[in-house]
């Protein structure tokens, strides 16, 4: 008898090849399929139809992977969490399924198939690192799913809720202020998108608590903008989206009075002075900080994010004075969250926290380097070899608009 694992996991790998002839070994000759959607219910029986079937379903998929992330027997039955990854005209796009397999002489003879509709992403294989050989057109959909690098199915936050699709993605908490609720990435039609629009800020205001909306280039329609200030948005500022490729022959000075030291959770002193320096430089209020802390602990306590996300603290003269990070994910490394005190600028610092951080890139393997860069950190990585590709527009909104904090929201002093 063949282990019900392997035969699973023959399932999956044949799931994306695209080839009838691997369907025949696997599956009994009066095999169903029962498939389940959000919208509809499908049921298929006989090899030839319900191989059809498998193979429309692949037939959209380009550069295709599949990642097992659980494989449960009991008998004859076997239980398959899995996860397509893949290009679908122009967007990379995970497909997250389960799969019920009923097994007879070692072949597959009922497959029920749960299909929820695709989700946008980035790339979950860890080993991939992206080469210095991409063309802009390439750099620019690479970096176009980057805000997807991020797996709830590795970590849910605590005290968060948020969702994400094809056509726009929304997140937030029960706090009042505007930066801590979010929608981007909306790919709406002319046709509908004022009467979304309009949705959100009514269930925000039905709520009670302000938004930030995130609007990038890769937003439709193209008027997206200008219909927001119409309905009422205020601009906070612009982030420019700047990348460097090649990591070799950093000329980044230091200030060697700096002491750099990893932020690893073993310090909770430590940790809590990294996130008054965030808290400080992006003017979070004290609610926000309070809210942030339980999550902000319980990741930085859990080993297996310290290899990809990398956080540094510096010290002048023994007092904590910046906070940086960079974060491996996406075949890129990603700058995030410099943060350094008011009073400490012009210093060097912010220089030797993107030296230090570029540096430890490139010790792993690394070639590309990018940061949403607000107009302080964008003076500084413009001199050492960043370029723009794209801006992302910061607008605010609140039950009673207040422009002060809606400013806050982009910090350029």
């Amino acid at each position: 008898m063949i282990d019900p694992k392997h035969i699973a996991q023959q399932f999956l790998d044949t799931l994306i090849a695209k080839d009838a002839a691997r369907w025949e070994p696997l599956l009994t000759e009066d095999v169903g399929l029962r498939v389940a959607t959000m919208r509809d219910g499908a049921a298929y029986r006989a090899r030839a139809r319900v191989v059809k079937r498998l193979l429309d379903d692949a037939s959209a998929w380009r550069d295709a992977t599949v990642q097992t992330q659980s494989i449960l027997t009991e008998g004859n039955h076997v239980a398959i969490q899995f996860r397509i990854q893949a290009t679908e005209t122009v967007r990379y796009v995970e497909h997250n399924r389960v799969a019920f397999l009923a097994l007879n002489d070692d072949r597959v003879q009922m497959i029920d198939l749960y299909a929820p509709a695709p989700q946008p992403s980035a790339r979950r294989d860890k080993t991939w690192i992206a080469p210095a050989t991409l063309s802009d057109d390439e750099l620019n959909h690479l970096f176009a799913s980057l805000q997807y690098t991020f797996d709830v199915y590795e970590w849910i936050p605590p005290n968060i809720s948020g969702t994400r699709g094809m056509t726009e993605s929304r997140w937030g908490s029960d706090d009042a202020h505007p930066g801590s609720n979010g929608i981007a990435d909306v790919r709406w039609t002319p046709e509908n998108a004022d009467a979304q629009i309009q949705a959100v800020i009514e269930e925000h205001r039905a709520r009670n608590v302000g938004f930030t909306w995130y609007a990038s280039a890769f937003d439709t329609p193209g008027d997206l903008r200008a219909r927001l200030e119409r309905h009422g948005l205020a601009l906070a500022g612009d982030q420019a989206f700047m990348a460097r490729v090649g990591l070799d022959d950093l000329d980044i000075p230091i200030n060697p009075s700096i002491s750099v030291e990893l932020v690893d959770g073993s310090d909770d002193a430590v940790l809590e002075a990294s996130l008054h320096i965030i808290g400080r430089c992006f003017n979070w209020t004290t609610a926000q900080i309070d809210e942030r802390r339980p999550g902000f602990y319980e990741r930085h306590k859990n080993p297996k994010f310290r290899d990809e996300e990398i956080h540094y603290l510096a010290r002048l003269d023994g007092a904590p004075v910046a906070d940086a990070r960079v974060v491996l994910r996406g075949g890129i490394a990603y700058l995030g969250g410099a943060s350094t005190l008011p009073e400490f600028r012009k210093r060097k610092i912010y220089s030797t926290m993107l030296r230090r951080r570029l540096e430890a890139a490139h010790a792993r393997g690394y070639h590309i380097a990018a940061i949403h860069a607000e107009p302080m950190s964008r003076r500084v990585v413009n001199r050492y070899g960043f370029r723009e590709f794209f801006k992302v527009y910061l607008y605010g909104w609140m039950p009673v608009m207040d422009l002060n904090v809606i400013k806050s929201l982009v910090p350029d002093e």
